[in-house]
């Protein structure tokens, strides 16, 4: 889960082989996650998926790809084409899903979200570029965290939290901005308000990380297997669950 052309400093593109090795652990874990979450629904394991800390966990798995992903909109020749590309594949996922386990198709997951922010990012990056990049990525961060709950009709964080109005929770649509209807049901589900925020802290890290990107440390590959999977995380995320699935059905025989 990954413009340059008119800065000097990006107008050769660089891969970065730690960002690579950080997707190939953030690959690593959602298939191990999603083994767990596979081995409930198909076979009936009594582990509880949706629920802390696994679901925290599967939200830090998510987080990574995000991250790395807003990171990565700095170094990519054409953010266009990759959120299409995401887009495409997000609505094949929900067409297959919803054949095969329609109760818990995935109507917005990551790779839907991860679309929705290429496409936006083009549009509001002339205003990410105003501020300083570290301050601006806390300023993010800040408000990731004070919209996380707001799927759950709240806002704010540790210390204070106010409810917000039920008729923002209305249907498909608002649920795409992070306000669901009740009855909304979607396997994976990372809606525009809390993870742009993320996305776009992302960016400005990004910035950051073009700006000292000639730095040996940053260009040095650690775990080439890591790195590896990292560079084809896209098409091991879209064959890693019909490859579980066939296996359960094997084991179901």
């Amino acid at each position: 889960m990954a413009c340059l052309t008119a800065d000097p400093i990006q107008a050769k593109a660089k891969r970065y082989p730690f960002l690579d090795e950080l997707r190939g652990a953030a690959i690593l874990m959602m298939i191990a996650y999603h083994l767990l979450y596979d081995g409930v629904v198909f076979a009936g394991w009594d582990i509880p998926v949706f629920s802390p800390p696994l679901s925290l966990w599967q939200d830090s798995i998510g987080a990574l790809f995000i991250l790395l992903s807003g990171c990565m909109c700095r170094l990519s020749r054409s953010n266009w084409r990759r959120g299409l590309r995401c887009l495409a594949a997000a609505l094949a996922i929900t067409a297959v899903t919803f054949f095969l386990v329609p109760t818990v198709a995935d109507w917005f997951g990551v790779l839907h979200f991860l679309g929705c922010a290429m496409l936006l990012y083009p549009l509001f990056r002339p205003l990410l570029d105003r501020f300083p990049a570290l301050p601006g990525a806390v300023c993010c961060f800040l408000l990731f965290w004070a919209t996380y709950p707001v799927s759950l009709g709240k806002i704010g964080g540790l210390f204070w939290q106010a409810n917000l109005p039920s008729f923002l929770y209305r249907n498909f649509l608002t649920a795409i901005l992070g306000f669901p209807p009740h009855n909304f049901v979607s396997s994976d589900y990372y809606p525009l308000l809390p993870w742009i925020f993320l996305f776009f802290c992302g960016s400005l890290l990004g910035r950051i990380l073009v700006g000292r990107g000639d730095r040996p440390a940053l260009l040095r590959s650690r775990c080439r297997p890591l790195a590896f999977l990292g560079r084809h995380s896209f098409v091991i995320y879209l064959v890693h669950q019909p490859v579980l699935y066939g296996l359960f059905l094997l084991a179901a025989q």
